[in-house]
């Protein structure tokens, strides 16, 4: 037992000091962690305080002053025409145009291309007509923000996700087959290590790989607020989501021809492996879809702990779904795998 622990252990090994000399595999695996010293940069972003904005009034009525002595964080100008004040807006040198055609008649055209600016633009406009026009308030509504969840918490989820399909679905299918290109795998044959722990070790080394960029995120993104059964939720949904990938990954290895047909079937596989999760909060149907998916499982396990701060309790149904498809995914590379071993004998 313990010299079959050394051959997987050195096949490990082997695996990552290639890993670190393969640009590729560097690049897909650096990249995500160079973008999560990033999320803390969108965590300044605030919503903008000042707008510039363009008034054009074809009546001689006093909105211009209005909005001059009300809305202090209003920028303004007097546009010459109703096609000029349009042209600054659409050429993206003011955020918004009002066009006042009569004492209570009013266009407004604001910059699409800016979502941030036309939601709190729309509002503020919205209620400094009805100021104006003397509309008594219906109602008090006050929106409060429940958690303080940053902005690069709540991306987290996603990114992750993203990174460990990546790195199990396109890196490790390609490694594998890499080494049906260099006949090591036949090779292993005639060796005193067996074809089992040439998988096992391939397995592992995925496994690692994926963890460990996944640490590497959580750290660099300052998680440390989370409680106990959080943090065994979050290491059990990262251990299953990676033996899930990895799985996928060996069984495009073994089945692919060679290192150029894994790298196709691999981008093949990758988009529509996780686009339905991206997209899984569109209908009921797309999220039935989306749950055929390990990727979704992952996805919506993460989001429980990392911004909810949920235990292995809130999310058992995920833990479990992600045990099954681990479970059935090595299955499939396993029998793959011994179909393609026999095949050389």
């Amino acid at each position: 037992m313990g010299e079959k622990l050394r051959r997987i252990r050195a096949f490990v090994q082997k695996d990552l000091y290639e890993s670190v000399k393969n640009r590729s595999i560097l690049i897909a695996v650096a990249l995500p962690v160079v973008a999560s010293l990033l999320f803390g940069l969108l965590d300044t972003v605030q919503t903008p305080k000042n707008f510039s904005i363009a008034i054009y009034e074809e009546t001689g009525s006093d909105f211009t002053q209005f909005v001059a002595n009300t809305a202090l964080n209003f920028d303004l100008e007097a546009a010459p025409s109703v096609e000029r004040g349009q042209e600054l807006v659409k050429h993206g040198e003011i955020h918004g145009f009002i066009q006042v055609k009569d004492e209570d008649e009013f266009l407004v055209f604001l910059d699409s291309g800016r979502p941030v600016y036309f939601f709190a633009l729309s509002e503020s406009i919205t209620q400094l007509v009805e100021v104006y026009l003397g509309i008594p308030i219906r109602y008090d509504l006050e929106i409060i923000a429940v958690g303080d969840t940053t902005v690069s918490r709540s991306v987290l989820p996603v990114w992750i996700t993203v990174t460990m399909s990546m790195i199990g679905v396109m890196v490790v299918s390609g490694m594998l087959a890499e080494e049906k290109d260099t006949k090591t795998i036949e090779a292993i044959g005639v060796s005193p290590a067996g074809y089992s722990e040439f998988l096992l070790g391939k397995g592992l080394f995925g496994v690692l790989l994926s963890s460990g960029t996944v640490v590497i995120m959580i750290a660099l993104n300052r998680v440390q607020d989370l409680g106990f059964s959080s943090w065994i939720a979050l290491s059990a949904l990262t251990l299953l989501g990676a033996a899930s990938f990895t799985s996928i990954g060996l069984l495009i290895g073994v089945l692919a021809s060679g290192q150029s047909t894994a790298r196709s079937v691999a981008t093949i596989t990758y988009f529509p492996l996780l686009f339905p999760t991206l997209v899984s909060d569109l209908s009921s149907f797309t999220r039935i879809l989306a749950s055929l998916f390990p990727t979704f499982h992952l996805f919506a396990g993460l989001e429980s702990v990392l911004l909810h701060n949920q235990g292995v309790g809130g999310v058992g149904a995920k833990l479990v779904a992600l045990l099954f498809f681990s479970m059935f995914l090595m299955g499939a590379t396993f029998f793959a795998y011994r179909r393609m071993v026999n095949s050389y004998d």
